[in-house]
């Protein structure tokens, strides 16, 4: 027992909860959805990645269920040891098709694919450039590699190839990015960046958690819908539009994947996906492909939901994705609204800084093909409602003397 050890956590965590940073679990009453049951109340549920609405589709659950039944619940080691299950390898030619890479490798999770990635490919006598507000699993395999690892402004490419120009020395060059930066809805200009890259020599990796199945004819991602045609690296999950359940993928050039699946340790030492998470990811990517309607009626949702937000007056980040953040700025303001938002039923999420860079505190609403116009409507009005009920009392906080609540 470490008793200091014990005291520290526990002020720490009391310091967590006075500043409003500490995040309970909320427990679910219900399958996830457009309506969700939390709190002994009916919540609209706009923090969801469920864009496509596929997390309690019946084909998807008949799919995962008929795996159980043929190839059980899991697999009980690495692949490696076990071998690959012939779900595995469907998913895996299933996925490089669908994104116009020449192979594919199914890992136990996206932050496994991300993690297990750059270890592998790049050492010291190598450089990495990472855009600044790259999600946390790039972030975190980035650090597990020996690479000079150098940031750069998010989406800002002249910092980028300020940075580029400065590599002379390196063996091998990365520049890693994000498809869609999630917590803005703000997508990547790859086409610059794979300008850049060529014209220096370099390797681009793409995380698209947030662009397949949203962006791109058929779903087919950022790449896609920006007229990019060749692909170095795209990882992914299948933890946001394929399903919502586990595991993610790395897909690209055959030489690196053959490598990963030789050198990339998560890989090598982490049970195989389950078959019924495998099967559930396959049948989402057949419905993604065969059914653009579900695209269609997302993007719909997308464009009335950001129009009655307009119409309020709200600041609201440009884009077309359907992770609509709503600009507050102040930390505190933001943490207020999320609240009132909470007490009428809306359920979306506040994000601050460290989160996101200071002074630029949001909500971000994450709509779906599933949403319906009522729901979309009341949470626009919600919000309105919200921000002027704390534009007043700021006002009537400001005309006491005093200052005080």
């Amino acid at each position: 027992m470490s008793r200091p050890l014990f005291r520290f956590l526990g002020t720490e965590i009391r310091h967590l909860e006075q500043a409003g940073l500490a995040y309970p679990e909320m427990v679910l009453g219900s399958a996830q959805g457009p309506i969700i049951s939390a709190f002994g109340r009916q919540l609209a549920n706009f923090a969801s990645s469920d864009y496509l609405g596929l997390c309690a589709h019946p084909a998807v659950k008949r799919a995962a269920i008929s795996a159980v039944d043929t190839w059980g619940v899991g697999v009980a080691s690495p692949r490696l040891a076990t071998g690959t299950l012939p779900v595995h390898a469907d998913l895996e030619r299933a996925l490089a098709e669908h994104l116009g890479a020449e192979e594919a490798l199914v890992c136990a999770s996206g932050y496994h694919a991300n993690t297990g990635l750059f270890e592998s490919l790049v050492g010291e006598r190598d450089y990495v450039f990472c855009d600044e507000q790259s999600r946390p699993s790039l972030a975190d395999g980035i650090r597990l590699c020996r690479a000079r690892v150098y940031s750069y402004r998010n989406q800002d490419m002249g910092h980028l190839e300020e940075r580029l120009k400065r590599s002379r020395a390196a063996r091998f060059r990365v520049v890693v990015t994000d498809g869609v930066f999630a917590l803005s809805g703000s997508v990547a200009p790859l086409r610059d960046i794979y300008g850049l890259a060529t014209k220096y020599d370099a390797l681009v990796a793409v995380d698209d958690s947030h662009g397949i199945g949203v962006l791109g004819a058929a779903g087919r991602g950022t790449h896609n819908q920006l007229g990019v045609e060749s692909i170095d690296l795209v990882t992914g999950t299948f933890g946001t539009v394929l399903g919502g359940g586990a595991g993610g993928f790395v897909a690209g050039r055959k030489e690196i994947l053959t490598w990963l699946r030789q050198k990339s340790r998560p890989h090598l030492t982490s049970t195989a996906l389950a078959p019924p998470a495998v099967a559930a990811a396959l049948k989402c990517l057949e419905i993604v492909r065969t059914e653009p309607q579900r695209q269609e009626t997302l993007a719909r949702n997308v464009a009335f939901f950001r129009r009655a937000l307009l119409d309020h007056g709200q600041s609201v980040m440009e884009g077309e994705h359907p992770a609509v953040a709503v600009m507050i700025r102040d930390a505190v303001t933001a943490q207020r609204l999320t609240d009132l938002l909470h007490r009428k039923d809306v359920f979306a999420i506040g994000f601050c800084h460290p989160v996101v860079p200071e002074d630029t505190a949001r909500i971000r609403f994450q709509v779906t093909m599933l949403h319906s116009d009522k729901a979309l409507r009341h949470a626009a009005d919600a919000v309105a409602e919200g921000v002027a009920h704390l534009e007043a009392f700021a006002q009537r906080k400001r005309a006491r003397p005093d200052g005080s609540d």
